[in-house]
Parts: C-alpha cells; sequence; structure tokens
C-alpha cells in the first residue's frame, strides 16, 4: 500500500481478500467501427484461459467438505414446534452431495461429509463438529481452494442480546441446536448466535481459504425459523449473556454473517429478514413428503444446472419468491462458481447469456444483466462464446436499461444451434466514447510504442493518444530525478483537487499488454468516479461521517465535532488525524422512492476500488422513503480505521453511492487489485444482475480529506 494512503487498517482486511471470481480480466477487441480502430472477433478467436490461471495444482484444493445439520424433534417441545421437513432436506442435501455427477450431483465422497441430525445435533457437538471437520481437518489444505459447505435446517430464533449487542436493537439472529433452553446440570443452553458462526466462519477463512458457502433453511436466515408450518421458536428465549462463547469473538473484528459484502464466505437463505421459511406437504410417486419449500427448490435447481458454468447468483435468480418467504443470497463473492474455484473453459471474462423466449429456437433476442450503469449503450456489440470458449455469433444492444440490456443479432448473423442453457457473452465493442480515455505523452516519451502499438491486442482497449495536454485526462512522464518511475497527471476534476499526480513503478510495465492494462484500469477507475445521472438527478439522498464514541459494540457518534457530530458538509469532509480513532457511516434518504444503496471507497493513491455496502436483500429496500437510513460501522458494526503515516501531513480518498430503485448485481465496479500491480488483468468481469423494469438512479461523491 502506497505510504499515504490513510485508509489502511480496513483497507487492509477488504484488500488481502484474495477473491479469484473477481480477478481482472482481459475483454475482447474492439470493433473496426469504433474509435481507436481495433479488428473485428472472429469466430475462431480462442480465448481459453492461460493454464498458470485456472489450473489448480494440488488435487485436495478442488475437494469438497461439508457439515449437514437437520433437525426436526427439539427436545423442549413446549418451546419448539417438531419440525417434519428439516431432517428430510438436510438428508436430500447429502444424497444431492454424494450423488455422482452422472446422477446430477457434486460427486463428494461420504468420508468429507459430517451429518448431524436431532439428537446428535446439541449445541456443544455443532461447535466441536465445525472446529474437528473444518478448521482442524488435516485432509483440508490449509490456505487452498477446497470447498466446504455449512447447511442447517431447523428452527431459527431472534434473541435479546443486552451488552454484548452485534445489532443497533440489541437483538440477534441464532440458529437452534436441539438442546436449547434445557438446562442440563442446571446449565442453561443458549442459541447459536449469528456473530458466533461468523467468527468461527472467519477463523475458517484465515485458515483454510475463503471458498465457504453457507445455507441456512430456517426462520431469520436472511437477517438469521421454519412454519409445517413455521421454522422459528414458539417462545422468547432467555438473553444472551455477555460473556456467551467469548473466547470464539473477543478481542476479534466482527464480519457480518449475513452481510451483502461480507468476504468470508457465499451464504444462501430461505428467507429475508423478519420473514418465515416454511414446510409443506408434497406429493411422492410413493408417498407424501414434507419438505423445506426453499431446500426442495434449491436442490431440483441444483440438479439442473450446469455446476461448472453458474454462479450462486445465476442460481438464485432461477428460485421462486413466495409471499412471506423470499431466498436470499450475499456475500463479497456470488459471482463465484457453485462450491468450486475451478473455471469453465468459457472463462471467467463473460457474462451470462439467456435468450429472451425459450420457445425461441432460432435466438433472436436474448438478455444480458448489465446495462447503463456499467456504460452499455444502444449498439454496444456482444460477443457469444461457445463452451470452447470460440464466438460464434455477434449481438448488439437494442434496449438498455439500468442494469439489463435486451440484445438482437447483429444482422447477417446465425445463432449456434442447438443453444445451450447458460451460454456466456463478453463486450466486443462498447460504443461508448465516454469510457475511452485521452492519455497525452510528450514526443519524446521513451514507452510510446509500447502505449500506443500498431499490431492488435486482444482486448478492449479503453484509451487513445490525446494530441494535446487541454485534451487528455491523464498525461504520463519519466522524472529526471527517476527513470525507473513513471509519474501519472491526473486533470480530471475530482482528483485533481486532491491527488494531482501519482507514481508507478516502470518495473510492473515492461510490456506492451501491461502498459495498456494500467491505463485500462485507469479508464476504469476514472469513469465510474466520476458517473453521475446526469438528466434526471435524484435529491434528497446525503452520506454523512461520523467519528465515534465508546468502545465496541456500543459505539455512537461523537457529537462534539462536525455539525451536530457529522464531518460532511457539501460532500465534504475535511478533518484531523486523530490515532486510533473509529468512523461510522448514515446513509439518509429523505426522497419519495425507496432505494437500493450501494457504497465503494476509490483510492486515487493506487486505483483501487473497494465495496463497503451492497444492500441485505435484493427484494426489500433498505433505504425507505421519507426518512430512511442505513449505518455502517455504528454500533457492533465493524468501524471504519482511517490512518495519516507519518511524514505525511494530508491525504484524500473518494465515497461513491450510488442509489437506484431497483436492485442490482453492482459488484463489477470493484477493482481490487491496483492497476499498478504485475498481476492485474484489466478490466473486471461483470455478473449477473436482476430484472429492472421501472427505473431510476444516481450518484453521490464525497470527498474525504484527513490532515495533521
Amino acid at each position: 500500500m502506497p505510504p499515504w494512503s490513510f485508509l489502511s487498517a480496513f483497507w487492509t482486511f477488504l484488500r488481502t481478500t484474495k477473491r479469484r471470481s473477481m480477478t481482472r480480466l482481459w475483454e475482447l477487441p474492439q470493433a473496426p467501427d469504433q474509435q481507436p480502430a481495433m479488428p473485428q472477433l472472429t469466430s475462431d478467436t480462442n480465448l481459453a484461459p492461460q493454464p498458470d490461471m485456472d489450473v489448480i495444482t494440488n488435487e485436495n484444493d478442488s475437494a469438497v467438505f461439508a457439515l449437514i445439520i437437520g433437525i426436526d424433534k427439539y427436545m423442549k417441545t413446549d418451546h419448539f414446534t417438531t419440525l417434519q421437513g428439516a431432517v428430510n432436506d438436510a438428508t436430500a442435501f447429502y444424497e444431492f452431495l454424494v450423488d455422482s455427477r452422472e446422477q446430477r450431483g457434486l460427486g463428494v465422497p461420504k468420508s468429507d461429509i459430517l451429518f448431524l441430525k436431532d439428537e446428535d445435533a446439541t449445541r456443544d457437538k455443532i461447535l466441536s463438529a465445525f472446529e474437528s471437520h473444518f478448521l482442524n481437518n488435516a485432509r483440508i489444505p490449509d490456505h487452498g481452494d477446497a470447498s466446504m459447505i455449512l447447511y442447517f435446517a431447523g428452527h431459527g430464533t431472534r434473541v435479546h442480546a443486552p451488552g454484548n449487542l452485534m445489532s443497533q436493537d440489541e437483538m440477534v439472529e441464532g440458529i437452534c441446536p436441539v438442546d436449547e433452553r434445557t438446562s442440563p446440570g442446571g446449565k442453561y443452553v443458549h442459541t447459536i448466535p449469528d456473530y458466533v458462526v461468523v467468527h468461527l466462519l472467519h477463523q475458517l477463512s484465515e485458515k483454510k481459504g475463503q471458498n465457504i458457502t453457507v445455507i441456512f433453511d430456517s426462520c431469520y436466515s436472511g437477517g438469521m425459523a421454519r412454519e409445517a408450518g413455521i421454522r422459528a421458536a414458539n417462545s422468547d428465549s432467555s438473553a444472551v449473556p455477555p460473556e456467551l462463547d467469548s473466547h470464539l469473538w473477543l478481542n476479534r473484528r466482527p464480519p457480518a454473517l449475513w452481510a451483502t459484502s461480507a468476504t468470508t464466505h457465499v451464504w444462501l437463505a430461505a428467507c429475508a429478514a423478519n420473514e418465515s421459511a416454511r414446510e409443506f406437504v408434497f406429493p411422492q410417486p410413493q408417498r407424501p413428503v414434507v419438505r423445506g419449500r426453499f431446500t426442495r427448490s434449491l436442490i431440483e435447481r441444483l440438479r439442473k444446472v450446469d455446476l461448472e458454468n453458474t454462479t450462486y447468483l445465476e442460481l438464485l435468480d432461477h428460485l421462486p419468491a413466495w409471499p412471506g418467504q423470499t431466498p436470499s443470497s450475499g456475500g463479497d463473492r456470488q459471482n463465484r462458481l457453485l462450491f468450486d474455484k475451478k473455471y469453465p473453459r468459457t472463462g471467467r471474462r463473460a457474462i451470462s447469456l439467456r435468450a429472451m423466449d425459450d420457445d425461441d429456437v432460432h435466438g433472436r433476442t436474448w438478455r444480458v444483466f448489465i446495462g447503463a450503469l456499467a456504460g452499455i449503450v444502444p449498439g454496444t456489440e456482444f460477443s457469444m462464446l461457445d463452451r470452447d470458449n470460440h464466438a460464434v455469433c455477434t449481438l448488439v444492444a437494442q434496449t438498455v436499461k439500468i442494469a439489463e440490456t435486451i440484445l438482437i443479432l447483429k444482422d447477417g448473423e446465425t445463432p449456434p444451434v442447438p443453444i445451450q442453457e447458460n451460454m456466456r457473452a463478453v463486450v466486443s465493442n462498447w460504443k461508448n466514447n465516454d469510457m475511452i480515455m485521452r492519455v497525452y505523452v510528450s514526443e519524446g516519451f521513451p514507452h510510446i510504442a509500447a502505449l500506443f502499438p500498431t499490431e492488435c491486442l486482444l482486448f478492449q482497449q479503453g484509451f487513445v493518444q490525446a494530441t494535446s495536454r487541454q485534451d487528455a485526462q491523464i498525461a504520463l512522464r519519466i522524472p529526471e530525478d527517476d527513470n525507473d518511475t513513471v509519474v501519472v497527471e491526473r486533470f480530471t476534476s475530482t482528483i485533481l483537487e486532491c491527488e494531482p499526480e501519482v507514481r508507478c513503478p516502470l518495473s510492473s510495465l515492461t510490456t506492451a499488454l501491461q502498459w495498456s492494462a494500467m491505463l485500462n484500469g485507469i479508464a476504469h477507475f476514472n469513469y465510474f468516479l466520476e458517473r453521475r445521472h446526469g438528466s434526471a438527478p435524484l435529491n434528497g439522498v446525503s452520506l454523512e461521517l461520523y467519528r465515534l464514541m465508546g468502545n465496541f459494540p456500543t459505539r455512537k457518534p461523537d457529537r462534539s465535532v462536525g455539525q451536530n457530530g457529522n464531518l460532511v458538509i457539501n460532500n465534504r469532509a475535511l478533518f484531523k488525524y486523530v490515532d486510533g480513532a473509529k468512523y461510522g457511516i448514515i446513509i439518509r434518504n429523505v426522497s419519495s422512492y425507496e432505494l437500493f444503496p450501494y457504497l465503494f471507497a476509490f483510492d486515487a493513491t493506487d486505483y483501487t476500488i473497494v465495496c463497503l455496502y451492497n444492500p441485505h436483500s435484493t427484494r426489500y429496500h433498505p433505504l425507505q422513503s421519507m426518512r430512511g437510513w442505513i449505518t455502517i460501522g455504528m454500533g457492533g458494526q465493524q468501524a471504519l480505521n482511517f490512518t495519516l503515516p507519518k511524514g505525511v501531513e494530508k491525504s484524500s480518498t473518494f465515497f461513491k453511492l450510488f442509489v437506484t430503485t431497483k436492485a442490482i448485481d453492482i459488484d463489477w465496479i470493484q477493482q481490487t487489485v491496483s492497476p499498478f500491480k504485475p498481476g492485474f488483468q484489466g478490466r473486471p468481469r461483470f455478473g449477473v444482475g436482476f430484472e429492472v423494469l421501472e427505473e431510476t438512479w444516481d450518484a453521490i461523491t464525497v470527498t474525504l480529506t484527513m490532515s495533521r
């Protein structure tokens, strides 16, 4: 990290999350009619991933380990309704795991699965099983890619937790072990709070890797109950004492279990917060069977999809939403492929492509979940890829919405026959001049041939040579006092006022590909930092920054600084460095729209972009209209920690808040690897989003400047 960046501790925690699904990706070349001129992709262009990027060398890295818990018969029947389908669900999930790939299962050896049901699923045994089967399992390589799955079906609960609150209302969600609320030997058995689960997951990710999937079919599972009925406790539990399981979480940072941006795991939940997970009687050829409708639908879909070519978001998009029960998902890597880090031959660079009509055998109209917010405009061209990663035809954007584009075949093109499920596409011609960055270099610049090569490069080039400094967005020069460095001068208004230039080591720029990748990364950063709606801005949305007082988990705004504590005035925050200070954010909405907020931190020192907040649900607006608000870093949430290194007197960074009336997948904005690093690979992979009908959006940029 550059010494002048001040988001040190919080930044490091986020950036050290190595997420293969978000590795930056090369893109295809532009069509001849785009400026600058680039060659059209032909059908025999092979974009297969490089072996050193995608081949897993450790055979156990691709293994799958699962802990399955299913509870019907609780010991305290006066507190818990006896369920009829939780064990059936857990058994069905077990069968999916062990069935061979030919049987549309995952082919997991039985020895790699630990199944706890009913009387075996006590609190002590569940916690012990997590440690023995996951944390201390010698068969799971440390820091590897092995897939680890935690599945729970049973009752969930929401419990009062004074003194160690992990939410502002002093309530925490929890999963109910079979012996909850019993008192063996006079010792009361509590629920397993969500923050305990998340600390175990955090330890697991640090030791074994981040390929972790959590699936809960219980109420409160989207925030964390089940109904032959509802899977929720009949009565209130005793309050969770502050010292409960403190050996697991004391003095540790508390990641969020159900955060959409959780870095340690991907989660799938039967319902959203405050909803019920229900089970019903389903007919079977032999006899009726009781099942939870979430797990039943989930497994049916898992057995149908192409596991090697389907992401979690794509899977969830196929699941139904029932009244009072909305399946949800979250986690920083929802665009990772299901259960496994190995990527398909279509590669990581492509997005999901679907025919608009399943009966359209000729494939004339298609849909991709990427739209105007990403820079797509009518006429943008996409190349359809087959399973061997060959471009087979070209599609053209006809109708562009905020996060969805309708495509038609380019004139004279013919789609492949047969049309495969989960086809992929990649942008081959953006047709958006606003995304092209103008770069000025002096006539004697020594690397001009590498910057603007005459030969064709196999990716989208997002920059052109500017004829003058006045027409440029950046300029490059080699300083006289340091021939091993290239200076990037910035002319865009937002960055110029805070960080007019930045330096990059020339050692990371030895080829034309590396120069182009670096400039593409800068172009991506600049485009989204400056992004505005323009024609129809939203009024009434604001971002507030507070210095916090008190200790975790009861931190509150310090009202003695700023305006009643708020450090942001006219979208700027100017404040003094305080060693060890913690900060939190409030996003307010007094507009008439119900909104989904997406908050990013743009660090101009190394051109990285990190997501700070993603909505918890894709169907319920976190920002309600007229005085709605959400917090980040307050109370028991993970606070922000800003630092200013020795010798640095002043530094700035940017918070960018996007708000939309419809939920979208906006993860592709992130750029967690600096373009100055040798491993940077260009623009990010765009992920699947959600259908958007009537819509609007806007963006707010807040400049943070801290000084001594």
